[in-house]
């Protein structure tokens, strides 16, 4: 009779437990195992963002495409939270560009985005069944990434932003483009000007925003710049880095001397 009885428990816990596993999977899709696997298929968006960024410039008649139609229903339907770390940031960064062209492509017209607070927050789109704004996908991005330094591949469409990467991303390469999209950034002196005679770091205003994110990931500010400027000025950064100074600010100051008669 107790055999009956603790037979007839086991079973009830079995299916107990089936029937929240079979929950779970339903809410969340199953759970990719390789981290190397996409959310969805990149390939198509790659060769649209390729051909669309011309000179640093993006042409957005792009978003009027059959190719892009199709992306945007799959980034509509996709379930990213079932997939690794590099998989998600790959995606959500993807995701951010694909509406930031339709974005421009809409609001054709615009002369500045400097003065406009609801640049990224105006337009929703529907991604991964929700209804996201840019800021909410930049923040996704965010998130997933671990880093500040995920916003050099979001651009806003504005020259104080971020430069257009040149491709999309991919779970295998979005670490790369990372890396690179840091240095393009921290290697032009529109955004990064040491000036070794004072020992001050000036940023550009595109860093306001991120100095506190930068210092939780970094003792300073300096330190979070150094991996990504070149060797000859990390050298000179280096051993001053703890005690420099930082200046936000969009000015370079250049000085000009006559040549001798």
């Amino acid at each position: 009779m107790n055999e009956d009885i603790m037979f007839s428990c086991t079973i009830i816990i079995l299916v107990l437990v089936c029937c929240q596993a079979a929950y779970v999977r339903a809410q969340n899709g199953p759970i990719a195992q390789d981290e190397w696997a996409d959310v969805i298929d990149h390939t198509s968006f790659d060769s649209l963002w390729h051909e669309s960024v011309t000179r640093g410039k993006l042409r957005t008649d792009g978003c009027l495409s059959t190719a892009y139609a199709r992306y945007r229903g799959a980034l509509a339907s996709a379930m990213p939270a079932a997939f690794l770390p590099r998989s998600r940031t790959a995606f959500w960064v993807n995701a951010y560009l694909a509406c930031l062209l339709e974005v421009m492509h809409v609001r054709f017209g615009y002369r500045s985005t400097v003065w406009d607070s609801l640049w990224l927050r105006r337009d929703t789109f529907l991604i991964a069944s929700q209804f996201l704004t840019l800021a909410d996908m930049a923040r996704e991005a965010h998130v997933v990434s671990g880093t500040v330094g995920i916003v050099a591949c979001l651009p806003t469409g504005s020259s104080k932003g971020a430069p257009l990467p040149s491709f999309a991303a991919t779970a295998k390469g979005v670490r790369r483009m990372l890396r690179d999209q840091l240095r393009r950034i921290c290697r032009s002196e529109r955004y990064v000007l040491f000036d070794p005679a004072g020992n001050v770091l000036q940023l550009s205003k595109f860093f306001e925003p991120l100095i506190e994110r930068m210092l939780r990931e970094a003792s300073s500010v300096p330190e979070w710049v150094l991996p990504y400027v070149t060797d000859q000025l990390a050298a000179q950064m280096a051993l001053k880095a703890k005690t420099m100074g930082v200046v936000i600010s969009d000015g370079t100051e250049t000085w000009r001397k006559a040549r001798p008669p």
